[in-house]
């Protein structure tokens, strides 16, 4: 174990403060600037990123910092990509304005899931998917699409696998069929459903998450 304290929430406070150095560093590469720990968004978005990390850390696997570092990178690009899309639907409106044309108001039939959705779909583009491609390769028999789903949630908790999936933007058939105890055939069958599902439960889409539950084992 790389430290002394043991890792779990309730010695959170502790932890955050041993590793401070590493939570500032972390969050200055992903920015490209200094931090301030008091007055920073990223920086707070990376304590949650942390303490999330520290609740699902699973210590036979990998470097708790490694897996740490992981989850604030994707909580921070995450956060970026929506920060950045409001900017320009921010933009849309003011150009609206501009032209003298009316400002629509804010939709009150506001979806959480379709803000998850459209978080995911950046996330997806990262690997060169998009949601048509999941829907067009999910399998079609329920027991097969019970056991990808099987393979992607129990690939998500695994720190290599995640870190190599993130690094060379692609599913490493061997190291999930040797976690799965299944053949590299059965995993490359469903690979695109199995990484666009692992992303979910890595980015902790907790509406996708559900959904993706419920239809488990509906009839394809």
């Amino acid at each position: 174990m790389e430290q002394d304290i043991e890792l779990n929430l309730e010695h959170l406070d502790a932890l955050v403060e041993q590793h401070l150095p590493f939570l500032i560093r972390t969050v200055s590469k992903a920015t490209g600037r200094y931090v301030q720990i008091e007055h920073d968004d990223e920086f707070s978005i990376a304590l949650s990123a942390f303490a999330e990390a520290v609740e699902r850390f699973d210590g036979e696997r990998g470097k708790f910092l490694s897996y740490a570092g992981l989850v604030i990178r994707s909580r921070l690009a995450t956060y970026h990509e929506r920060e950045a899309r409001q900017h320009r639907q921010q933009l849309s409106l003011e150009q609206l304005q501009e032209t003298g044309q009316d400002v629509p108001e804010p939709d009150p039939c506001y979806n959480p899931l379709r803000e998850e959705i459209l978080e995911f779909e950046a996330e997806l583009r990262k690997f060169g998917l998009s949601l048509e491609d999941l829907a067009a390769q999910a399998p079609k028999h329920r027991d097969t699409r019970s056991h990808a789903i099987s393979a992607a949630e129990r690939s998500s908790r695994d720190e290599a696998i995640v870190s190599q999936t993130y690094r060379k933007k692609k599913l490493p058939i061997r190291p999930v069929a040797l976690l799965c105890r299944c053949s590299e055939k059965v995993i490359r069958s469903s690979k695109v459903f199995i990484l666009g599902t692992m992303l979910v439960f890595v980015c902790r889409f907790s509406g996708l998450t559900s959904w993706i539950q419920e239809t488990r084992w509906k009839h394809g």
